[in-house]
């Protein structure tokens, strides 16, 4: 595995682990718990809550393990424009928005063949001639050139196939919704010219999903390294694996412990 991925990934769950354990976010925590009632000891409160908080800050190092690990790809060019970004303006037409909206309900109350739908529905938000626009402000992931073809990826990058129903609609809305903003920006006259992807880190599929095809439009672990990247999956998923268990990263985990739990102001 490329070195820099490994310096990456290395620095990552480093700076992660020391940035939760700072004097001040503890000062914070502690002054915050002091005000609430609860059976569970303050300490093991502020504990999980600063697991907690990695966790979630692991899903934005994962964002950027994929950018470096496609950006590593000689045949692929990071729109850097868009990608990372938090907040990107776009433009949606008020009637592909009101298309996109019919098109989630109808995948939720009869049986759609989304391999054929969906594009329909894709070449028809890029048909649309509407002026009549809402703006947005909108992140992107993730968004690339394929140098050869010129087909543009853009990925939705989750960790985990774990979301609850509600976030798992949205998750999809959101998809399509920045696939239309997408066209009208970058100027897309054809459908397959910009491939929306929801990519999950692991292999793990938690239910069939009816809003988009699988295999097409969404990629999970293996897959994706296997079409898109020169980099092993195993060779990233075993690295991480062993990072997690090494003497070097326990021992950070063992003296944030001890800080939460022999913390004195």
């Amino acid at each position: 595995m490329n070195n820099n991925i490994q310096t990456l990934i290395n620095d990552a769950v480093k700076n992660i682990i020391l940035h939760t354990s700072s004097k001040d976010k503890l000062k914070s925590l502690y002054e915050k718990h002091d005000e609430k009632v609860h059976f569970v000891p303050k300490r093991y409160r502020i504990f999980g809550g600063l697991l907690q908080s990695m966790n979630i800050q692991f899903g934005n190092f994962i964002e950027e393990l994929m950018r470096l690990l496609v950006e590593n790809e000689d045949k692929y060019e990071i729109i850097t424009k868009y990608s990372g970004k938090k907040s990107n303006f776009f433009y949606l037409s008020v009637s592909n928005e009101k298309s996109i909206d019919e098109y989630i309900t109808k995948c939720q109350t009869e049986v759609v063949n989304t391999k054929v739908e969906l594009p329909k529905l894709m070449q028809s938000i890029i048909n649309n001639t509407d002026n009549n626009f809402l703006k947005f402000n909108h992140d992107i992931d993730l968004l690339f050139k394929d140098k050869i073809t010129g087909i543009i990826y853009y990925l939705e990058i989750k960790y985990n196939d774990d979301h609850d129903t509600g976030k798992f609609v949205d998750i999809n809305r959101k998809i399509i919704k920045t696939y239309a903003y997408l066209t009208k920006e970058l100027n897309i006259k054809q459908y397959d010219k910009l491939v929306p992807i929801l990519f999950f880190f692991t292999d793990k599929r938690l239910k069939g999903n009816i809003y988009l095809p699988e295999s097409i439009n969404i990629k999970r672990g293996h897959k994706f390294f296997d079409e898109f990247l020169t980099t092993n999956y195993d060779d990233v998923d075993s690295y991480l694996t062993n990072l997690s268990e090494s003497s070097n990263t326990i021992k950070m985990f063992d003296d944030l412990y001890y800080k939460v739990m022999n913390y004195s102001k």
